[in-house]
């Protein structure tokens, strides 16, 4: 397995954390009145959308350098 998968397999999973962590800190914990859950939440939020778009990035950056 190369870097490059290497680091595209890890953006995924990265992503799906971060939005996994975000369902549960903003809707599980909702209940909760600690501002702590609620930037977790929201932070997790922002990379589960910003990773995804840097791996796209990152793909179309590298897929030439391995023609």
């Amino acid at each position: 397995m190369s870097l490059r998968a290497f680091h595209l397999i890890f953006i995924s999973f990265v992503s799906l954390f971060c939005l996994g962590v975000a369902v549960w800190s903003l809707y599980v914990e909702r209940d909760s009145t600690d501002i702590a859950f609620k930037i977790l939440g929201y932070s997790c939020l922002l990379a589960a959308i910003c990773l995804p778009i840097y791996g796209v990035r990152f793909y179309k950056k590298t897929v030439n350098y391995n023609s």
